[in-house]
Parts: C-alpha cells; sequence; structure tokens
C-alpha cells in the first residue's frame, strides 16, 4: 500500500519529492475535482513548484473559469451533475487547447480510454504520487520555452491552439 511510517520515502517532505523539477516559466492550472482533499492535494504539488492554480469543485464552476488560458487542466472522472467527460467535451467544444489531465479513482485503463475519447490528453490514476506531474508540467514548460523563443513573446506563445497537444485531441471539435 504505502511507505512504511519510518520510512525515507514517507518522511520526504512535499517540497523534497519535487527537488528536481525546476520550471522555467510561470505555469497556471485549473483542478477540477469534487472532493475537497484531492484538490487541495493536487493544489499543494502545484504550487510547491509555482504552479499558479485555481480550484474547481464542479464541472459547471470549470466551465465558467474557462474565459482564462490555463496550460494546464485536470479532471476528475466522477463528479455530481456533470462529469468529467461531459466537462471535457465542453471544454473542447469552447475550443479550450490546454492540456487536459482526466483523473480518475475507477478503473484507469477503461477511464483513460473514455477520457482520451472525451478529448483528454491523458489519465492519471488517483490518489496522485507527488511526482506524478513531473513529466506533464516539464513537457508545457519545455513547449512554452520553445514557443517564446521562436515568437519571442510569452503571452503570445500561450495563446490558445499555440501548444503541440492540442492537434490531436482538440482539432476533432
Amino acid at each position: 500500500m504505502g511507505a512504511e511510517p519510518d520510512s525515507p520515502e514517507r518522511n520526504e517532505s512535499s517540497s523534497d519529492r519535487w527537488r528536481g523539477l525546476v520550471l522555467r516559466n510561470r505555469l497556471t492550472a485549473l483542478v477540477v475535482d469534487k472532493t475537497t482533499v484531492c484538490r487541495l492535494l493536487v493544489n499543494c504539488f502545484l504550487e510547491s513548484v509555482g504552479v499558479e492554480t485555481k480550484m474547481a469543485e464542479s464541472g459547471q464552476e470549470a466551465l465558467e473559469f474557462i474565459g482564462e488560458d490555463y496550460d494546464l487542466i485536470l479532471v476528475d472522472r466522477y463528479m455530481n451533475n456533470m462529469d468529467g467527460l461531459e466537462t471535457i467535451r465542453r471544454m473542447r467544444e469552447r475550443h479550450v487547447r490546454s492540456k487536459i489531465i482526466g483523473l480518475t479513482s475507477g478503473e484507469i485503463e477503461i477511464d483513460r480510454a473514455a477520457m482520451i475519447q472525451a478529448g483528454a490528453d491523458d489519465c492519471l490514476e488517483k490518489p496522485l504520487r507527488a511526482n506524478a506531474l513531473d513529466d506533464i508540467l516539464a513537457e508545457i514548460d519545455r513547449s512554452l520555452c520553445l514557443l517564446c523563443s521562436l515568437s519571442g513573446d510569452a503571452a503570445s506563445a500561450r495563446h490558445r491552439g499555440s501548444f503541440p497537444w492540442t492537434s490531436a485531441a482538440a482539432s476533432v471539435y
């Protein structure tokens, strides 16, 4: 299950786990999850590496925040009223080009397929490990650095549709 109570893995702080991740850009994220503790845990992970984070407890609330651009959107699969699949579909219908990662506490392979079909870029299993987002954040950061160097302007590089991962999932919408 988890680490032993006195193991180094259990006792390392959140910032120690993230020590290897250094972001060169100020990234933004939206965390959408019905469970408060899950939202706060992901928020803690993200903010510990400098990612500016906004939280929503429902798909409907998340859609209200869509006027803002986010580098990363994390969406829980199982929410009340509007589930993660519908939330992602509606985001893509509104031409959201952010990297969207589904989160699930259910059957990972089944939920991953369903979330990708809805428009997510990938799906991670909950509860998240402290380093679960390392590669995703590093990819976003590298892409933003490349786009900034090409355009010379971070604002235009962040403009929706600029990121390379948006072409596959979002182009269908």
